[in-house]
């Protein structure tokens, strides 16, 4: 500690804190968007409503992403300032900054197609060897941001999970969501004798039919075993215009000797004629990734502060508390920064170091600016939004990271 404090009386140190509003652009454009776009895509939410994604592509060459599901598109060129996070008028997207910072850090356009795919594949959302295309990562990314700002759920349900498992003597009945056309089915199980299996069908639960070459003969012992189902097999309406509709309710008959032992640890089913969601797979995935990055990045997240609890008068003015998600670059007008042995700071300063201020002879005000990276992970800084000089059209969260910068004005 510096030797010029152990002679210091505490007096009131007050710190005001003013998050920096400046940024690169100082107006934009932004126009009705173009129909044939070729990264418009359509998403599907839980509560079956619908919506049209795409890159919102402000002039000069500036790409955003919605804030308000709610908000009105421009029908005309429409001007946009750029803002701060409190100037949204959305007032339920106000609590979700660091969520919407983190997406926009760890999606696309800041990552490619080819590193995004990676890093959803890695984290184990991801299947196969196929990137996400362009307009797939822009509607997860829209969908994701949605699920904050409007509380909106992407539908993320696989359509070949049965919503209810009921097993019973001699068989196990599956309900699923919907009326899915089932492409196969797949049984793990273990017996002391060999099984038969058939896959039975139902349109309400209680008739029964027998689901066309669906039969499947196992021998003693443990297995995983594997049967497909012809094309069709499954189908209960074929109307033309229509899209063929299989059934709710299947049921799997176990057929063995009376007091054989039968123990089936997993069914699992494939679909014939859809995808496993309602959504494509590959947005359904990078969804998940980064609703749950963004869920995580809320606890990791920091505010950064200046803390002056501690905080003594006199030659030296401190201890200060830095706090913040991350090491950040410290520099002070009206004063010079030191650390408890009295050097000048020069290199970044970690997250709950102790700071000192020298004032410039007769100062009684110190302004100290906290430039605060993302962290390496990609969360901690803040996000630059479009506000129309038009309030009831659609606010934007520019697609690009912005560092937080942070003026604390000390005075003493």
């Amino acid at each position: 500690m510096p030797s010029t404090l152990l002679a210091a009386t505490r007096t009131s140190v007050a710190v005001r804190r003013t998050v920096r509003r400046d940024a690169e652009v100082t107006r934009m454009t932004r126009y009705r968007g173009g129909t044939y776009s070729p990264t418009v895509d359509t998403v599907v939410f839980a509560d079956g409503t619908t919506a049209r994604t795409d890159l919102i592509r402000l002039n000069p060459n500036i790409d955003a992403y919605s804030l308000d599901f709610l908000g009105v598109a421009p029908t005309r060129p429409s001007q946009y300032r750029p803002a701060n996070w409190s100037a949204v008028p959305n007032v339920a997207a106000r609590a979700f900054e660091a969520e919407v910072d983190w997406i926009i850090r760890n999606s696309y356009p800041t990552l490619g197609t080819v590193e995004l795919s990676r890093r959803v594949r890695g984290a184990g959302h991801l299947s196969g060897d196929a990137h996400l295309a362009e307009h797939e990562a822009i509607a997860a990314t829209q969908a994701a941001i949605w699920h904050f700002t409007n509380g909106l759920r992407l539908d993320n349900r696989p359509l070949n999970v049965p919503v209810a498992v009921t097993p019973e003597p001699g068989a196990i009945t599956f309900e699923f969501d919907g009326e899915p056309q089932l492409g196969g089915y797949t049984v793990e199980l273990t017996s002391d004798t060999a099984v038969s299996l058939v896959l039975q069908k139902s349109v309400d639960g209680t008739a029964w039919r027998d689901v066309a070459a669906s039969g499947l003969n196992v021998a003693a012992g443990y297995g995983r075993h594997r049967r497909g189902i012809g094309v069709g097999a499954t189908a209960s309406d074929s109307r033309p215009g229509r899209q063929h509709r299989g059934y709710r309710y299947y049921r799997l008959q176990v057929l063995a000797d009376r007091g054989a032992f039968v123990d089936i640890e997993d069914v699992s089913f494939t679909l014939a004629g859809s995808g496993n969601y309602r959504n494509a797979e590959r947005v359904v995935a990078l969804y998940n990734y980064l609703v749950a990055g963004a869920d995580a990045a809320r606890s990791l997240t920091v505010v950064p502060r200046l803390i002056a609890d501690r905080a003594v008068v006199g030659d030296v003015v401190g201890p200060f508390r830095f706090e913040a998600t991350d090491a950040a670059a410290l520099t002070a007008v009206g004063g010079t920064l030191i650390d408890a042995a009295g050097e000048p700071v020069t290199g970044p300063v970690h997250p709950g170091s102790d700071i000192y201020l020298r004032p410039a002879p007769g100062a009684r005000r110190v302004t100290v600016t906290a430039s605060v990276p993302a962290a390496q992970n990609g969360f901690g800084g803040r996000v630059i939004t479009g506000v129309a000089h038009d309030s009831s059209l659609t606010p934007v969260a520019l697609a690009v990271p912005t560092p937080t910068v942070i003026d604390f004005e000390v005075a003493f």
